[in-house]
């Protein structure tokens, strides 16, 4: 900000919430990896790998061994000690209020390492997986009475930060068609929103008004996953989850005042792979969760939508002794936790993939990568958002 003589403000006022709320209502530009968060605590984070999202799945049931932030059990076919990280970039656009936009952003949903104990059938694990995010920008113009004088203004709302999940577990087989497994968590992450309201210098003097608010949080809580799966029969894998969560508390950083809490409601999630043939296999998953009883929101933010679902199909196309090509063709359907406005948003995708596994023997890999490709649609009345999606995973065992 350049002028003779600038004049900046800090101190919070009324105001300039409303303003800010404005700036997502009124034309003007804006951007955003996703406007459905708003409001609440963002928009959530499928932390799965490159796989799971090819299958339209949810991050529980698939066949084989995987590292899952959503499926504790999982890790227990472990035999060697493993990582895997999963990258995410994303293109979108939106539409709302008679505006529009585009976005691209970046990010990594999940990582995750497993050390198998030989002695004990079991394995340690260890993940960091997305969980909410938060990331727009809105700029409005307008004009406002100053000195019984109509002003030309611009704000400028930027919402950045959200919630990630870091988990320690342990993942225990009982026999070879039955496992279990417990991770312990930790909220982590921050929130940062930044308000500026400039006032044309031309209407106030040539001078430069620029009101700024800047404040900051910092999230915590805990979190306990279980599960389990098993292999009744061989063309069968089922498994199960339940996750309980405490408050998610938003402390303040700095010179930001207020705290806040707000309660997470338990998840439940199964899912189930079924062979069809030798070389295709059929995914589906679930996930229920009622945020509507959630406390610490404001009211009408908090959708009445409580089912994820999810389904896919994976074709062996190449099988070798060790080495295999897979391709993957899904749909998933998710019910966002917080409204736009007042329409309880849906989140539908379709989505392909490919997988190269580099060593595999049965149903362990031990050196893969997969890639999955999605195009999805968001909805909350006046709010439209579609998006491209590429996921790719990478993981090694032996290192």
């Amino acid at each position: 900000m350049e002028g003779n003589s600038p004049a900046v403000e800090r101190r919070p006022r009324p105001w300039r919430a409303a303003a800010a709320l404005a700036a997502l209502a009124l034309p003007g530009a804006a951007s955003a990896q996703s406007f459905m968060g708003a409001r609440g605590l963002g928009v959530p984070v499928v932390a799965v790998g490159a796989r799971a999202a090819a299958l339209g799945n949810l991050g529980i049931g698939l066949g084989g061994v995987e590292v899952s932030a959503g499926d504790p059990a999982t890790w227990a076919g472990l035999v060697l000690p493993t990582v895997s990280i999963t990258m995410q970039p994303a293109w979108g656009e939106f539409d709302m209020n008679e505006q529009s936009g585009n976005s691209r952003a970046t990010r990594f949903p999940l990582l995750g390492i497993g050390y198998p104990v030989p002695g004990a059938r079991g394995a340690v694990t260890l993940s960091l997986a997305g969980h909410l995010e938060q990331r727009f920008v809105a700029v409005n113009r307008s004009t406002v009475v100053l000195n019984e004088v109509e002003v030309e203004a611009e704000d400028r709302r930027a919402v950045d930060g959200g919630t990630s999940v870091v988990r320690l577990g342990w993942a225990q087989r009982l026999g070879s068609r039955f496992a279990v497994g417990l991770s312990v968590g930790s909220y982590v992450g921050r929130l940062e929103k930044v308000f500026d309201r400039e006032l044309d210098s031309l209407a106030v003097g040539g001078e430069v008004y620029s009101l700024l608010e800047e404040n900051s949080w910092r999230y915590g809580g805990t979190s306990v996953i279980a599960g389990f799966n098993a292999d009744p029969a061989g063309l069968l894998h089922v498994a199960g989850a339940v996750e309980w969560s405490g408050d998610l508390k938003e402390a303040p950083l700095g010179e930001t005042a207020g705290e806040s809490a707000y309660s997470i409601p338990p998840r439940f999630s199964g899912g189930a792979t079924g062979r069809l043939s030798p070389r295709l296999h059929l995914n589906v998953s679930a996930v229920y969760q009622d945020w509507s009883a959630a406390e610490g929101f404001g009211e009408g933010v908090v959708s009445e939508r409580k089912w994820n679902f999810g389904a896919g199909l994976e074709w062996l196309l190449v099988g070798g002794e060790t080495r295999s090509l897979p391709v993957r063709f899904g749909y998933r359907r998710l019910a966002a936790p917080f409204r736009y406005e007042k329409e309880d948003p849906v989140e539908s995708i379709w989505s392909l993939g490919a997988g190269l596994n580099f060593v595999k023997v049965g149903n362990k890999r031990f050196g893969w990568m997969d890639v999955a490709l999605e195009r999805g649609a968001r909805t909350s009345e006046p709010l439209a958002e579609r998006f491209w999606r590429a996921t790719v995973s990478l993981g090694v065992a032996r290192f």
